[in-house]
């Protein structure tokens, strides 16, 4: 059994070497998801409050359900703490690339639908409310979408490292 102290651990499957996700990353990483979710709706408030209402309760269930639960089906033999799948929830949108699991729990077909659910969908239709009928709110909710979307992209990329 590892442990440091300083996270969660689950077990890769590909050497059997543990992932620890900082409790740092698990508690701010969904306090932003669910902050973002939020945002999101309000999005869709400003243009409809039955498209906010309905877009909204199908967030939660397909993040907080679906996704949640795909998240929690590998099991965590060699942890001292489980995050019941919520670990994985905040690597997939703000972690490290080390941290993100598309290949053993969520396959990467489905990480890449709900980056652009929670991503690039709802930016791309606050802009579009923002142009048929603007407002200054309605632009600030679309810079803040767009932000959260591009920071949660970046999380993707893989890093060069140097070779002196």
């Amino acid at each position: 059994m590892i442990s440091t102290g300083i996270g969660v651990c689950m077990t890769e499957p590909k050497n059997g070497r543990p992932i620890f996700f900082p409790k740092n990353l698990v508690l701010l990483g969904n306090l932003a998801l669910f902050a973002w979710i939020i945002l999101e709706a309000i999005a869709f408030l400003l243009f409809d409050i039955t498209v906010g209402i309905v877009f909204l309760v199908a967030t939660l269930v397909l993040i907080y359900g679906l996704l949640h639960l795909l998240g929690c089906l590998r099991p965590c033999y060699n942890c001292v703490k489980c995050t019941h799948g919520m670990g994985r929830l905040a690597a997939l949108y703000f972690g490290k690339r080390v941290f993100k699991d598309y290949k053993y729990s969520y396959k990467l077909p489905t990480a890449i639908f709900f980056t652009l659910y929670i991503g690039a969908f709802p930016a791309t239709f606050a802009l579009y409310s923002a142009i048929i009928e603007f407002t200054v709110v309605k632009s600030m909710v679309f810079v803040v979408l767009l932000a959260f979307t591009i920071y949660s992209g970046l999380t993707w990329r893989t890093r060069k490292h140097s070779n002196p």
